[in-house]
């Protein structure tokens, strides 16, 4: 994974940097419009229901970015909601924990917004899970019906704005003031959410997260998770508009010296995984206040549940003017994380058989533009 610091320490600083930040080329490789025009809300013209607000729904987090949720609109009046298992991430989350934590997201977001529109969405949750992991059960139905507009709380109102900060921060704990409007936020009833800004907690949650990043990083098969959805360039963020999107001037010279391929960013001797372990190293010094979610049960209806309460702190935290961010690499379920999985329970307090469904930072830093979304049509089927 390749930055703009890195990208300075591989060219050495020399006619490449100085190219690169000339007249010329400050303005190119520029994120493509048709990749964030989702960000902007539903299409001009869009006047049904349903689609309306699963053009909302698409802009909700979710691991990698992999969108990984597929709306079937067969049934008049319903949405059936179907994880699509051509988007998983078997490496680092082989139980798709995770990814079922995305689609709750999914679900909420198109709540919320349903509701500012002037409908209310029924949920029933789906059962089977292998069958909702497999595609070929939803892992919810909404029926939508007319109602009141509705957005008392400001979560719908915020989900354009909304972000996931996986950038530095300032380095101030979160205010007491933030930390009880995120509590009032969430509405998860089975199960908590906690923070901490106590310096010597962490402390040690900052050395959790940072060995966890090593761990994944370290390893071939995970890391190489990553790196196949890693889209270098204006080019190959608009044929995709999904996974980790890096472009700008820098990654331009760099795609164009080669050091961006898929083989250059596996090479162990290359400075391309150092690169990533030293983002997460200044992210962590700059978090002062982390948070996390934990479940009493880890069936899919939990890990739905869980996401829908994450993305309303996501969303509040948006209308406050909060960053948040997932730090998940300790929650991976994959035998070289078990250690430091363990680790992270200790340190946030689950009891035995409770689940720590969510894990994240949470601080201030400068707004965040939005990140690619795919069509509507790509996630809908008749």
């Amino acid at each position: 994974m390749l930055s703009r610091r890195g990208f300075i320490r591989l060219a050495g600083g020399g006619v490449v940097v100085a190219a690169a930040t000339g007249v010329g080329l400050t303005q190119c490789d520029r994120m493509p419009g048709e990749a964030i025009a989702g960000w902007q809300g539903p299409p001009a013209g869009e006047t049904e229901p349903r689609r309306r607000a699963l053009s909302y729904a698409l802009l909700a987090p979710n691991p990698h970015n992999m969108q990984s949720w597929v709306a079937d609109l067969s049934v008049p009046d319903t949405i059936q909601m179907f994880v699509d298992p051509t988007r998983l991430l078997p490496m680092t989350d082989p139980f798709s924990r995770q990814i079922m934590v995305g689609c709750g997201c999914f679900l909420e977001t198109l709540v919320l917004a349903a509701g500012m529109e002037g409908w209310a969405a029924d949920v029933t949750l789906g059962t089977g899970e292998d069958a909702i992991v497999a595609g070929t059960a939803p892992f919810a139905t909404v029926t939508m019906r007319p109602a009141a507009r509705a957005d008392a709380d400001g979560l719908a109102g915020a989900i354009t704005a909304r972000r996931s900060a996986k950038v530095d921060y300032d380095g101030r704990a979160l205010s007491d003031a933030h930390v009880s409007a995120l509590m009032a936020a969430h509405g998860l009833s089975a199960g908590r959410v906690g923070t901490t800004s106590e310096p010597g907690q962490v402390t040690k949650l900052r050395e959790i997260g940072k060995a966890a990043m090593r761990v994944e990083v370290n390893l071939d098969r995970t890391y190489a998770e990553s790196v196949k959805v890693m889209r270098f360039g204006a080019d190959e963020i608009a044929q995709h508009r999904d996974g980790l999107s890096f472009h700008g001037p820098f990654f331009w010279w760099a795609k164009r010296l080669g050091l961006v391929t898929p083989e250059a960013q596996m090479d162990p001797t290359s400075t391309s995984r150092d690169i990533a372990r030293e983002i997460l190293d200044t992210q962590a010094a700059t978090t002062a206040t982390f948070g996390w979610l934990i479940t009493p049960a880890n069936d899919r209806a939990a890990q739905v549940a869980a996401g829908r309460a994450y993305v309303r702190l996501n969303l509040a935290a948006a209308r406050d003017g909060v960053s948040l961010a997932p730090w998940s690499q300790a929650l991976q379920e994959f035998p070289e994380m078990a250690d430091l999985y363990a680790a992270l329970r200790t340190a946030v307090g689950a009891a035995a058989g409770e689940t720590v469904q969510m894990f994240f930072r949470l601080g201030y830093a400068a707004p965040q533009p939005p990140t690619p979304r795919r069509a509507l049509d790509a996630i809908i089927r008749a």
